[in-house]
């Protein structure tokens, strides 16, 4: 089933999630989104996962690196400081 949404682009280009699919895709204001737009003029929009997240919960409920530690192996991965990148 496609969901769709009509919304209004505001008049410096922001468009809303709606709230109901940012919970379901797990998106906040912590995250960064990727935006593609296709030849066909249809604009996919996905959030951008860190490739140190682990989202298949094989290590459900075992915290490898304290936030600090984590937040540390980030940056010296990705020079680009990825946590800066999020707003």
């Amino acid at each position: 089933m496609t969901l769709k949404v009509i919304q209004k682009v505001s008049s410096n280009g922001r468009i809303v999630i709606p709230k109901e699919w940012r919970e379901k895709l797990l998106i906040d204001d912590t995250c960064l989104v990727e935006l593609e737009l296709n030849e066909d003029k249809v604009i996919l929009i996905r959030r951008k996962v860190h490739p140190l997240e682990i989202e298949d919960n094989l290590f459900e409920g075992v915290s490898p690196f304290t936030e600090e530690e984590l937040e540390k192996a980030k940056g010296s991965i990705f020079p680009l400081n990825f946590n800066n990148n999020k707003k």
